[in-house]
């Protein structure tokens, strides 16, 4: 069983810039287990951002991520920093949904094939098991 005191993603003083533009200025969120976290700002605001470095999919330049208290394991500094252990980076993935505004769906897939693509095609898991899942958490989002 899973630490319910120990936040998700706890994240603190992150920045990330493209270029001269600083997006991310010190930003930081904790997000407790069993709770809903929405991030809410105008266009161009840094939420996509937030998100896509919270799920390693982006770099920040500095700051802290713990994923269920585990420190993100960091190599280079600035422009350079990056990710160090990609087992680590598959292990967080793994565990860690979220959604975006574009959803970047394959076009020629229905919605359900593309939410079961990647637990059958990546981990391996069994088609029947997955889609069972995958309907459940469609019909809660509607």
């Amino acid at each position: 069983m899973k630490d319910t005191a120990t936040p998700v993603i706890e994240i603190s003083d992150l920045h990330k810039s493209f270029g001269p533009l600083e997006v991310l200025k010190g930003v930081g969120m904790v997000a407790p287990r069993g709770h809903v976290v929405v991030l809410i700002g105008s266009s161009g605001s840094g939420k996509s951002t937030l998100l896509r470095c919270a799920n390693l999919l982006e770099d920040s330049q500095q700051g802290e991520i713990l994923f269920e208290g585990e420190p993100i394991k960091w190599r280079g500094s600035g422009e350079g920093r990056h990710a160090a252990d990609r087992a680590q980076v598959t292990r967080i993935r793994t565990n860690l949904a979220m959604v975006f505004q574009q959803f970047n769906l394959w076009s020629h897939m229905s919605i359900l094939q593309n939410v079961m693509e990647a637990p059958v095609s990546v981990l391996g898991r069994d088609k029947a098991e997955v889609e069972q899942a995958a309907r459940q958490y469609l019909e809660k989002v509607g």
